[in-house]
């Protein structure tokens, strides 16, 4: 079997989110940016030059956690 060249891909990062917050990220966000959301999180957190905030769209509706009186 041949080896995969991986000097073009990001090693695969494993994190724990409750199922609830990660449905409710991904409604936000969309399912296929969840991870480009959090990159652009990481390096504004670490203060890399010209890392912005991401800015959290606009939703159709507010997501209330869990077990609030909002839901």
């Amino acid at each position: 079997m041949a080896k995969q060249n991986t000097e073009n891909h990001t090693r695969l990062r494993q994190i724990r989110v409750p199922d609830d917050e990660w449905t409710a990220f991904g409604a936000y966000v969309g399912d296929r940016e969840r991870t480009r959301v959090l990159r652009e999180f990481m390096r504004w957190y670490l203060r890399w030059p010209g890392a912005a905030h991401p800015e959290p769209p606009r939703a159709k509706e507010t997501i209330h956690p869990p077990g609030t009186d909002a839901n």
